[in-house]
């Protein structure tokens, strides 16, 4: 059976001076999503595939993940 986990991105900023596509994570966001990352690994393996919105905190929640993962991006 196939399982679809959806993910939101870890904790971002809320700059006024930019897009919220081009939002990145704060540090909260880059301390929590190594830790969920790494809880995902332990609860359910490695995934097949991730796959990310191309928006910056989304992308490097992704990148996060995929390195606690030992995912190959």
């Amino acid at each position: 059976m196939k399982k679809l986990f959806l993910i939101r991105h870890a904790k971002s900023d809320w700059s006024t001076n930019l897009s919220d596509y081009y939002r990145p994570l704060n540090k909260r966001g880059l301390r929590d999503a190594p830790k969920m990352g790494k809880r995902i690994h332990g609860l359910f393996g490695c995934p097949d595939i991730i796959i990310s919105s191309g928006a910056k905190r989304a992308f490097h929640t992704a990148e996060l993940f995929a390195k606690e993962l030992e995912f190959m991006v």
